[in-house]
């Protein structure tokens, strides 16, 4: 893969993003999840649904030929680090999890928490992670649910 830049996302960025995150549950989540869970995290998703954050200056990009990953930060939360599937297991998801750790960072917390999809969660632990906790995401009144495992890590002052 060519050369990887991590940039924060612009509003024209939300449809990128948005395709990407789609990818990402689409085609590395489909071990861990049904069609089902995959349609309900995906329901009523759009553009707009990256906005407030893209606005908010906190969502980055790693970006080469196209957007091949993004992340989310929301106060000491990793909130979303989606990467596509063409994109997996180069080393684009450390990238981006490592800007998202020095904005917490910098932002004056000691410690970053997520929610980790089954499909993450070895990722996570081997980038200093730990399991604090277990739950369930579900989206508006939807019956289906996905389960997700609660993670954090101490951050080191710099």
């Amino acid at each position: 893969m060519s050369h990887v830049q991590i940039r924060p996302a612009t509003l024209e960025d939300a449809e990128n993003i948005f395709q990407t995150h789609k990818d990402s549950v689409e085609s590395l989540c489909t071990a861990d999840y049904s069609a089902e869970q995959i349609a309900m995290w995906l329901d009523g998703r759009s553009p707009q649904t990256y906005r407030e954050a893209i606005v908010g200056g906190n969502v980055w990009l790693a970006q080469n030929d196209g957007i091949q990953g993004f992340v989310e930060v929301d106060g000491h939360e990793v909130s979303k680090l989606f990467i596509r599937g063409s994109g997996a297991r180069q080393g684009i998801g450390r990238l981006l999890l490592e800007k998202a750790l020095q904005q917490i960072r910098d932002a004056g917390h000691s410690r970053a928490y997520l929610e980790a999809t089954l499909t993450a969660e070895k990722f996570y632990q081997q980038l200093g992670f730990r399991k604090i906790g277990e739950g369930t995401f579900s989206r508006g009144n939807s019956p289906v649910s996905i389960e997700i495992i609660k993670m954090e890590r101490p951050l080191q002052a710099t």
